[in-house]
């Protein structure tokens, strides 16, 4: 087990441990009470109430008992899909934890914590060995902290009107349809075509020219002062294009939570010019710091709900173990396809959210994360039996 594993089982271990605490200590002050009568075990039992399952956990957040094994289940797709498709693999958190009863705040609240922990354990365990553009890392977090902010305000000021449910959701639909259509559509384009690499972190992006895009090279023409040297790329760009393009990334990352986090890499890319080695390393450190943020201002607003992230990490522990050594294994299109499929069955259970259809969305999200998880998992074992045998 790494060491970055062993952090993350204490982390939860501590945590877990700090509430439990907690709990003892409102029990006693409310024992010592004389106006409030807690029931006692032997209590409890001869009033023929049954004990609650160890697999039901209070939410105090949602207020309300919630079965971890959904959130584990949730974890462990997070744990394999996002070994197979990048960080595509993240964006069923939010959507996943609506359908399952959080409301839109909560839900984007959580998933932004979860997707921190994770982002800084990958910046600790390779992140120093990456190329970075230190600059252009200190003015992307100063534009994602206050278009995060303003997102998170945003989607508040959203659910006051009622409207937060509606809005992200159908959001939600139309992104994850449009990346479920377009994977699709990569996966033809592909399918006759010899390929052996699995669908990374950058492997959507589109094949750029050598001198960047057109609007990249627009952007960069634009000399309004001040202009910023990136020395660690050679790109020269106006200081308000970095701050305006980090700004609307962060109100998205904000507003629809990881999803988002999709939206830093390419604008690097295709609207600054930078290299895909140096973006790729700047994103890691960007998505780390902001993502942080975000899930402090939601935590400060209370909408962060730390019990259901611990046992989604739980899970996404597990899953990240299960296919760590064999993942090799798994290549090829057909992994696009694989991806196209999640996401269209994942909005189609957003969908049935929209109109109420509770139990069968539900079902239909289960379906459309373990289902992936475990067509992946046979194929590891399959490839590893047949390297075992030859």
């Amino acid at each position: 087990m790494k060491v970055h594993h062993i952090i993350l089982i204490l982390l939860f271990l501590g945590l877990t441990l700090s509430l439990d605490i907690n709990n003892c200590q409102a029990v006693s002050k409310a024992q010592s009470d004389s106006s409030v009568r807690i029931p006692t075990a032997e209590s409890v039992a001869a009033s023929g109430e049954h004990e609650v399952p160890w697999y039901i956990v209070r939410l105090p957040a949602l207020n309300r008992d919630f079965n971890v094994w959904v959130l584990i289940a949730i974890g462990f797709s997070v744990g394999v899909l996002s070994r197979f498709f990048g960080i595509g693999g993240l964006c069923f958190v939010t959507p996943a934890l609506n359908v399952f009863g959080f409301p839109v705040p909560l839900a984007i609240g959580t998933d932004l914590a979860q997707m921190t922990v994770k982002a800084c354990l990958k910046a600790i365990r390779g992140g120093w060995r990456q190329q970075v553009e230190l600059k252009l890392v200190v003015l992307m977090i100063i534009g994602m902290v206050a278009g995060i902010e303003t997102g998170a305000r945003t989607v508040i000021w959203l659910a006051e009107l009622n409207m937060a449910g509606i809005i992200i959701r159908m959001a939600y639909l139309a992104v994850l349809l449009g990346l479920g259509l377009f994977m699709f559509i990569e996966y033809r384009k592909v399918t006759g075509v010899q390929h052996d690499e699995t669908f990374s972190d950058q492997g959507w992006l589109p094949p750029l020219d050598e001198g960047g895009t057109a609007v990249s090279r627009t952007l960069q023409a634009m000399k309004l002062p001040p202009v910023v040297t990136l020395s660690a790329s050679g790109v020269r760009v106006s200081l308000w294009v970095i701050v305006g393009i980090a700004f609307i990334t962060g109100w998205l990352f904000g507003l629809l939570g990881v999803i988002g986090a999709f939206l830093p890499l390419p604008a690097m890319i295709y609207l600054m010019g930078l290299p895909a080695a140096i973006a790729m390393g700047t994103d890691l450190f960007c998505t780390a710091f902001s993502g942080g943020y975000g899930a402090l201002t939601y935590a400060l607003k209370g909408h962060v709900e730390i019990i259901a992230v611990l046992w989604i990490l739980v899970g996404t522990l597990v899953g990240t173990q299960a296919c760590s050594r064999t993942a090799h294994y798994v290549k090829g299109p057909g992994i696009r396809l694989l991806y196209a499929l999640t996401a269209i069955t994942v909005g189609l259970s957003v969908l049935l959210k929209q109109f109420g259809v509770i139990v069968p969305a539900r079902v239909v999200l289960l379906v459309a994360i373990l289902a992936p998880c475990g067509i992946l998992m046979a194929k590891m074992l399959k490839g590893y039996l047949r390297e075992r045998q030859e």
